[in-house]
C-alpha cells in the first residue's frame, strides 16, 4: 500500500520501520526530519507537508502526542484535508477524547475521507517488534483497508465500534494501567521498607493472585535495576488520565479512583519525575519513607 505517516516519535518511529519491512511505500511527513534519517535509508520518502504526504498515500496513519495536533495535522495549513482524495482512509493511532474523534471524522467524511480511531497498547517494546494491539472505531470496510497496515505494526486488532469507541477502550485501559502500577509501587515500598527485597518481591508475588502484566514488566525492566528512562512517560499518563475524566464528566459518571490517581500522578510530576516512566511512582512514594529504588543510578535523575 502506498501510505503516509505522521507522528514520527518514540513509538511512531518503529511503528514506521515495521512498515516498510513489510513492503509498503511510506511517505513521511516529520517537522524535523533530520532526527528520523534512518527512514529516509530504509526506504522511506519525506514529505514537505501532511497534504503531499496525503495526495502521495491511500491511507495515512497519525500518531500524535494529543487532539490539538491532530486537528492542525488534519485542517490546519497544508493539512491533510487539502491533499487526500476521496476514498482515503486515516488510522489515528493517537491517544485522544473520543468527542474530539467523532469531530474529526465528521469533517473528513464532508470530503470523502474515512476516518479510523484506533488507539494502540503494547508500549515502546510492543511498538519495535510489531506486536502491538489495536483497538479501532469505525466503519468495517474502513478497518478492512486499514487491515494490513495494522498487521505490520501489531499482532492483535479489536473492531469496536462506531468512530470514538476505540478510544474510549483505551481510555478504559489506561485506568486500570494507571491504578495498577500506583498500587505495585505502593506495596514494593512498604515491602522495602519491611526488608524483602523487589527482586524477592517479583520472585514470589508471580506465583500467586497478585501476579499481573505489570508485576511482570514494572518491576525487572525498571524498579529492580533502578533505572527509569523510557518506557511510559508520567506525563503522558496524566494526559491520558485526563481523558479519561473529561469523557466521565460528558457522560456524568463519577470516576473517584481515577481522580484521586491522577492527583498522585500530578504531583510526583510536579517533583520532577515527569519524564520518567510510571514505574517510577515507586521512589516517589519511597520518598515520603525513606525509601529509594534509583540510590545507585542518581546521577541519572
Amino acid at each position: 500500500m502506498k501510505i503516509g505517516f505522521i507522528g514520527t516519535g518514540q513509538m511512531g518511529k518503529p511503528m514506521a520501520l515495521n512498515l516498510l519491512k513489510a513492503k509498503h511505500e511510506l511517505n513521511v511527513f516529520a517537522r524535523h526530519p533530520e532526527k528520523i534519517s534512518d527512514l529516509k535509508t530504509a526506504g522511506a520518502s519525506f514529505r514537505p507537508s501532511p497534504a503531499e504526504a496525503a495526495r502521495a498515500s491511500e491511507l495515512l496513519v497519525l500518531c500524535l502526542p494529543t487532539d490539538a495536533e491532530v486537528d492542525e495535522v488534519v485542517g490546519g495549513n497544508e493539512g491533510l484535508l487539502a491533499g487526500a482524495s476521496p476514498g482515503t482512509v486515516v488510522l489515528d493511532a493517537t491517544t485522544g477524547t473520543p468527542a474530539a474523534a467523532q469531530r474529526v471524522a465528521r469533517n473528513l467524511k464532508a470530503k470523502g475521507i474515512e476516518y479510523l480511531d484506533a488507539p494502540i497498547s503494547g508500549g515502546v517494546k510492543g511498538a519495535v517488534e510489531g506486536k502491538l494491539t489495536f483497538m479501532a472505531g469505525g466503519e468495517d470496510r474502513a478497518i478492512d483497508q486499514a487491515v494490513p497496515a495494522m498487521e505490520a505494526m501489531g499482532t492483535t486488532i479489536f473492531r469496536v465500534g462506531p468512530v470514538g469507541t476505540g478510544r474510549m477502550v483505551k481510555a478504559l485501559n489506561q485506568i486500570i494501567t494507571g491504578m495498577n502500577v500506583l498500587i505495585l509501587c505502593e506495596s514494593v515500598v512498604l515491602a522495602q521498607k519491611a526488608g524483602v527485597t523487589p527482586e524477592r518481591v517479583f520472585e514470589i508475588l508471580s506465583k500467586c493472585s497478585a501476579n499481573s502484566y505489570h508485576l511482570q514488566t514494572k518491576l525487572p525492566q525498571f524498579i529492580i535495576p533502578g533505572k527509569f528512562d523510557g518506557g511510559f512517560r508520567i506525563d503522558l499518563m496524566i494526559k491520558d488520565l485526563e481523558i479519561a475524566l473529561q469523557t466521565a464528566k460528558e457522560l456524568k459518571t463519577p470516576m473517584l479512583f481515577t481522580g484521586m490517581a491522577t492527583q498522585v500522578y500530578r504531583a510526583a510530576s510536579a517533583g520532577g519525575y515527569g519524564s520518567k516512566d510510571i514505574s517510577v511512582m515507586a521512589n516517589f512514594l519511597g520518598s515520603f519513607v525513606g525509601v529509594d529504588f534509583w540510590a545507585k543510578n542518581r546521577e541519572n535523575f
